[in-house]
């Protein structure tokens, strides 16, 4: 590898380059491209740019955070050469427990590479493989912690907005303008360009209890282990049910129309699919909000929880009976706190990571 590449062009030639960008490099190709990297800033601009051409995704930047990229490159910098894998980490993994401080945080990284030994704020991490017949398919994921959002953008003109303690897992092999389909744990807001002309494949978002086929919307999933809920707020989307036993086979196709929500697990026969005259209840945490109408209590603390990954104590039972309609800023959770506090008129506390309902 010569070390006076000045294009992106030339540097794309490098079949080596590409395996690394891929993490399919060989140790000692991993090393020369690590080095070359550090050896000067223009070439860790050239490798950026060389990615986002070559997978097709890169990290939109939120203008009101004030993130020092540079900073993140240096942290990345020395983890360069000390580390020879991903670490590696259970597929269905979802209770991370990071609460690294109550501010919100939107990431606003551009593209890292998804090679070995490469992660700061954002982890591909965790390879999941699959056989065709032909090929090794090797899959990596994007992670959010706790109080976290990420926004994806594909090369296509779609976007992804992964919330707090969410994870999307996709194939490692990605292209420009053929990212075909995702596997979802958590939350996340979907904005897709429309596939009806037939110009692209569909667009499909798998979860552990079924798949959603995609021709051109916007939507939110939110998906656990026992159950997943889809909410439709323009365009069309189809859905399948996975079978209780059986991982290949699914159900009849179900349409949504806007404004509707399903809701469907293994263990329920049928998906159950239902009108919703507000959609920002389901959608306006990409805001960093919460939008209650007519709400239930148990529906808040299920957002708190979610997002900050604390535990929420009601004391007085009779809070559960009360109906919310408001809007409510969660970038900080001592200020949200305060908010429901006000709000309902009633004592609201945050105490070592427990948030406490009506405590006397």
């Amino acid at each position: 590898m010569g070390k006076d590449i000045s294009s992106i062009e030339e540097l794309l030639s490098h079949d080596s380059f590409v395996r690394w960008v891929r993490g399919r490099a060989m140790p000692s190709e991993a090393r020369r491209w690590d080095s070359w990297i550090k050896d000067n800033p223009r070439n860790r601009e050239m490798a950026k740019k060389a990615q986002e051409t070559l997978l097709g995704f890169d990290f939109l930047a939120d203008e009101s955070t004030a993130v020092n990229k540079q900073k993140d490159w240096n942290s990345l910098e020395k983890r360069i050469g000390r580390e020879s894998s991903f670490k590696k980490k259970s597929y269905y993994s979802v209770n991370k427990k990071s609460k690294t401080g109550w501010i919100f945080r939107v990431a606003v990284l551009l593209l890292i590479a998804a090679t070995t030994g490469f992660a700061a704020h954002l982890y591909f991490s965790g390879s999941r493989s699959a056989h065709d017949g032909s090929e090794l398919v090797e899959w990596k994921a994007i992670d959010t912690e706790f109080s976290q959002q990420k926004t994806i953008a594909l090369s296509d003109g779609s976007t992804i907005t992964l919330n707090a303690n969410s994870s999307i897992t996709y194939p490692a092999g990605w292209v420009r303008g053929n990212v075909t389909e995702v596997y979802l744990e958590g939350e996340a807001y979907f904005s897709i360009v429309s596939r009806e002309k037939g110009e692209a494949p569909p667009f499909n978002v798998i979860t552990d209890h079924g798949v959603i086929e995609v021709m051109g919307t916007k939507f939110v999933v939110a998906t656990t282990e026992k159950d997943t809920r889809v909410g439709l707020e323009k365009g069309k989307i189809s859905i399948q049910k996975k079978d209780s036993q059986n991982d290949s086979s699914v159900s009849k196709k179900y349409v949504l129309e806007p404004n509707e929500i399903a809701h469907y697990s293994r263990e329920i026969h049928e998906v159950t699919i239902s009108s919703h005259p507000n959609m920002d209840v389901f959608t306006s945490w990409v805001d960093q909000k919460i939008v209650l109408d007519s709400s239930p209590l148990s529906y808040l603390i299920y957002r708190i929880e979610h997002t900050f990954g604390v535990e929420v104590n009601v004391y007085d039972k009779n809070l559960y009976e009360r109906r919310l309609t408001g809007t409510l800023k969660i970038k900080d959770l001592d200020h949200l706190v305060k908010s429901i506090s006000d709000v309902m008129g009633v004592e609201v506390s945050l105490e070592k990571g427990t948030v406490h309902f009506g405590k006397s």
